[in-house]
């Protein structure tokens, strides 16, 4: 069962992307907006990155709109934490949540030069196993 909803971004689709989207796979840890002390963080797959927008596959289905503080992770590694937007979300056939989010602050140089050097260092390490 697909459950698709239109995005409420401007920005959204192809065509109008305007930072280039990498594909990364590693953890993510999602807070949402004004939770109580006793809900815990909602853990996913972070698949792909740009300086405005990520995408997650998660287990369960998040509102559009709603608001979430975005922990990126990877084997206890911080990457960076960030604000975003839920815009998009698609059910896929396993009935895991495909989901689109704006970041409400594009990332910074750091972050991104953080984020650049765990991708290297991994693709190298990818490379030197394939060898």
């Amino acid at each position: 069962m697909t459950d698709r909803r239109k995005s409420t971004s401007r920005r959204s689709g192809n065509e109008r992307r305007q930072y280039q989207r990498t594909k990364f796979e590693t953890e993510v840890s999602l807070l949402r907006s004004g939770s109580s002390s006793g809900q815990g963080p909602i853990n996913g797959t972070l698949y792909d990155v740009s300086s405005n927008g990520i995408r997650i596959r998660l287990d369960l289905p998040l509102s559009i709109g709603e608001s979430l503080l975005v922990q990126v992770h990877n084997s206890g590694k911080h990457l960076f934490n960030s604000t975003a937007k839920v815009v998009w979300q698609e059910q896929d056939q396993t009935g895991k949540y495909s989901t689109g989010c704006e970041l409400c602050v594009l990332l910074t140089e750091k972050q991104e030069k953080t984020l650049s050097e765990f991708i290297e260092q991994k693709n190298n390490l990818h490379d030197l196993l394939q060898n």
